[in-house]
C-alpha cells in the first residue's frame, strides 16, 4: 500500500502539469522554458549538493561501477537478440530503438522525485553518487549500441557527438564538482549552502509538472495498441532492466540505501529524450514515442511493487 501512495502524489503533480498544458495554461515554449530552469538552474545546485555531502563516499564505490555496467550490457544483449530473432524481426530500425530504450530511464524528471519523496535527503545523495558513477556508461552504451545495430558500426561523428552531450551536461558537471570539491577539503558558507537547498526543494515540483507538459497523452487514446506493440519492451525496462540490476548487487554488494536507490531508478519509464535521440539518430521515433508513454503510464504498477520488493516504507 505504501507503494500505491508513494506514487500517488507524483502522478496527481504529473497530470497537473499535463492538464495544464491541454488547457493551454503553459505553451510548449513554457513547458520548455520549465525543463530549462530545471537542467540549467534547479538541478545543478541539488545535485552539486548531494555529491558534497556524499564526498568520499561516491570514490568507494567500484562494485557499483561493476555492477550497473554489467547490467546495463547485459539488458541491451537481451534486448538485442530477443528483437532481432522474435519480437521485431526483420525491422532494423526498431531494433536499435529497442536496445537504445533498454535501460535508458526517466531518472531526473522521475526518478529523483521518487527517490526524494521515499528516502528524502539520504536517498538524493545515494542518487548524486549513482549518476555521477555511472555518467559514461548510461550515456554511451546506449546510443554506442542502438548506432551498431542501426548502421553495423559505431560512428566517429557519434561518439564526438554524445562525448560532447556528456561533458557539457550541467548536472555531470554538477556531481563531478561537488565531489571534487569535498575531496579537496573545500569548505561551503552556509549561506551557499542554504541557498543551495532552496534551489534543491523546488525541483521535485517543477520537474513533475514540466515531465507533465512533456507527455503527449493524446496517444493513450490508443492504449490498447500501444501496449500491445510495446509490451515486450515495457518488461524489458520496467521488469527485466531493475531485476538485472538488483541480481548484480548481489554480486557486487553496495549498502543498503545505495542497492534501493540503484535499483528504483532502473525501474524508471523510459526517458523521455529516446524519442529526440531515436528520431535524430534514424531510428523508429514512433515506436520510441509509444514506448515513453506505455512505460509512463505502468510506472504506476511497477513502482509500487518495486517498493514493496526494496522495503521502501
Amino acid at each position: 500500500m505504501y507503494g500505491f501512495f508513494l506514487v500517488l502524489p507524483l502522478l496527481i503533480i504529473i497530470l497537473t502539469g499535463n492538464r495544464l498544458r491541454a488547457r493551454g495554461f503553459y505553451s510548449a515554449e513554457d513547458v520548455a522554458a520549465l525543463m530549462k530552469t530545471l537542467f540549467y538552474v534547479i538541478l545543478p545546485p541539488l545535485l552539486f549538493r548531494t555529491s558534497y555531502i556524499a564526498g568520499r563516499d561516491a570514490l568507494s564505490q567500484p562494485n557499483l561501477f561493476y555492477a550497473t555496467t554489467l547490467c546495463f550490457l547485459l539488458t541491451m544483449l537481451f534486448a538485442y537478440f530477443a528483437a532481432r530473432f522474435a519480437v521485431h524481426r526483420g525491422n532494423l530500425r526498431r531494433i536499435a530503438t529497442a536496445v537504445l530504450a533498454s535501460f535508458r530511464g526517466n531518472n531526473v524528471y522521475l526518478g529523483l522525485p521518487v527517490i526524494q519523496l521515499a528516502m528524502g535527503d539520504k536517498g538524493m545523495s545515494e542518487a548524486a553518487v549513482y549518476l555521477a558513477v555511472t555518467a559514461v556508461s548510461f550515456q554511451l552504451l546506449s546510443v554506442a549500441a542502438g548506432e551498431m545495430v542501426l548502421y553495423g558500426r559505431l560512428t566517429l561523428s557519434g561518439v564526438c557527438s554524445m562525448l560532447k552531450r556528456l561533458f557539457t551536461n550541467p548536472l555531470i558537471l554538477s556531481c563531478i564538482a561537488g565531489l571534487g570539491a569535498s575531496m579537496a577539503g573545500i569548505p561551503i558558507h552556509f549561506v551557499l549552502d542554504e541557498t543551495m537547498k532552496l534551489m534543491g526543494n523546488a525541483a521535485t515540483a517543477v520537474a513533475l509538472l514540466a515531465l507533465g507538459g512533456s507527455l503527449d497523452l493524446s496517444r493513450m487514446s490508443a492504449v490498447v495498441r500501444i501496449v500491445r506493440e510495446t509490451w515486450f519492451d515495457v518488461l524489458v525496462k520496467l521488469a527485466l532492466n531493475p531485476a538485472l540490476m538488483y541480481l548484480m548487487l548481489y554480486f557486487f554488494p553496495v549498502s543498503d540505501d545505495m542497492r534501493k536507490v540503484t535499483v528504483m531508478l532502473s525501474a524508471m519509464p523510459t526517458a523521455v529524450n529516446c524519442f529526440i535521440l531515436a528520431r535524430g539518430m534514424g531510428m523508429d521515433g514512433e515506436y520510441a514515442a509509444d514506448l515513453v508513454a506505455a512505460t509512463t503510464l505502468l510506472c504506476i504498477a511497477a513502482i509500487p511493487l518495486w517498493a514493496h520488493i526494496l522495503h521502501m516504507t
